[in-house]
Order: structure tokens, then sequence, then C-alpha cells
């Protein structure tokens, strides 16, 4: 009776520690203040997508975009490295972490010789900064080549070898994935529903946590992803997923 409690404890405090909302600032450079409107509200993941011009890194969604006025050692890094050098080694002042997550648009190969080359310098303040590497990822079996300093973003649709699922931080897919897009107005059908739910559960139980893009800005769906276990809530509108999570605490 003893070891079956022990084994149910065990499993409850896996799945505790998978199962923590982490609120996320999609495409956070379209924000006013990019890095500080997330920031400042506490927010656990920042999302920047990035384009390779003239030997540096700059931050946009769209190619017409693209500026080298607006680069991610500019908007990100160094505002990241002086929150951190004021906290003492840590991001926030509660010694809580941050995860960075990074889209490359195109040239990933390229792009990834200058993030390692601009970031390596900074290991040792970065040590409790998570970056993931998303969009135009490594393939798979080239991750090992790559500084542990990075994560990657894994995808549903690709497999892993047990090497390359280690370098894995979550497991992402867009919502449509599941079924057609969904306003968050009404109820999630109960096909779609299930759905992810399977694959929530299929990821948490390897230890993966859960990321959906392409989800509404509305409370409901907010409360619906919350309900389906998913980890990592993004939003555009960042206050209303901020007073959702504070008050369904």
């Amino acid at each position: 009776m003893k070891k079956l409690f022990l084994f149910s404890a065990i499993l409850l405090a896996i799945s505790s520690n998978i199962f923590a909302q982490i609120i996320h600032s999609h495409n956070d450079y379209e924000q006013k203040q990019p890095f500080f409107a997330a920031y400042d509200l506490g927010f656990d993941s920042i999302e920047a997508d990035l384009y390779l011009k003239d030997g540096e890194l700059c931050v946009a969604h769209n190619l017409k975009d693209v500026s080298t006025e607006r680069t991610l050692r500019k908007l990100y890094i160094e505002p990241l490295l002086a929150k951190i050098k004021e906290n003492g080694g840590y991001p926030y002042p509660n010694k809580k972490s941050l995860h960075l997550l990074l889209d490359l648009k195109t040239q990933g190969k390229e792009i990834m010789k200058v993030l390692d080359a601009q970031l390596n310098p900074y290991k040792k303040e970065l040590r409790h900064v998570k970056i993931s590497i998303s969009g135009d990822m490594p393939k798979p079996e080239e991750f090992q080549n790559y500084d542990k300093m990075f994560s990657f973003d894994g995808r549903k649709s690709l497999a892993y070898s047990k090497k390359a699922f280690k370098r894995i931080y979550m497991v992402s897919a867009s919502f449509t994935d599941f079924g057609k897009y969904w306003a968050g107005k009404e109820p999630l059908s109960q096909e779609v529903d299930e759905k992810i739910s399977v694959f929530v559960n299929e990821m948490h139980a390897k230890n993966k946590k859960v990321r959906l893009w392409g989800t509404p800005n509305t409370t409901l769906g907010f409360e619906t992803l919350k309900a389906l276990q998913v980890d990592v809530i993004g939003a555009d509108d960042l206050p209303l997923l901020r007073n959702f999570i504070d008050s369904s605490k």
C-alpha cells in the first residue's frame, strides 16, 4: 500500500511539474514596447521572429518589415542582460527564469551561426534563460551539433530519436492540426477537444510541454486551453491573458 501511494505521489509530482501554465507573448515584437510589455506583466515566455540582414539578426514577422534598427540584440538581449544584472543573475527578482522562443523565418543555419556568436559570450549570464529555436530549425539529427544553451521546439508531425528528443523543450502544433479555425467565442467541439487531449496526454507521458499556435485571444479560449492542460498559452493581448491567469488561481 505504501509503495502504491509513493508511486502515485511521484506521478502527481511529475504531472504537476509538466502542467504548470506558461504564459507566452506571441509575436512579442509587435507590442508597443517589445520585451518590456511582457516582462512588466511577469510573462514566462517571449517570442521573437528572426531574419538575417547585413549580418544582423532583425526582428520582424514579414520580410518587408525587416529593419536593422530593430534587432534581437537591441530589443531583447541587451534589456534582458540588464535585468539579469539588476536581479543578481536571474531574469526576474524572485529568481524566476524566462523562456525565449526564437522563430527563424528563413536562413536557419546562417541565423544559428550568428546567434551562437552573439549569445555564447553571455552563456553564464543567460544560464537561467531557456532559449528555444523554432521555425526554420536544424534537422533533428543535427541538434547535437549546436551548443546546449539552445533547445528546440518540437513538432507533432515529426519523429525524433531519443537523443534528439532530449533537446526538445516543448512540442508545438497548429490548432488547425486538430480542426477548423476556432474564434474562441463558443465552446470547442467535443471532437477537437478529444483530439487535443490525446496529444497533450501523449506529450505529458513523454515529459514534454505542449504549445498550440493559432489559438484565440479570448477568455473562453484561455479557459479551454487551461482545461485541456496545454502548458504554454500564448496571446497577443497580454493584459487579458495576465488577468485571466491571476483571476483563475
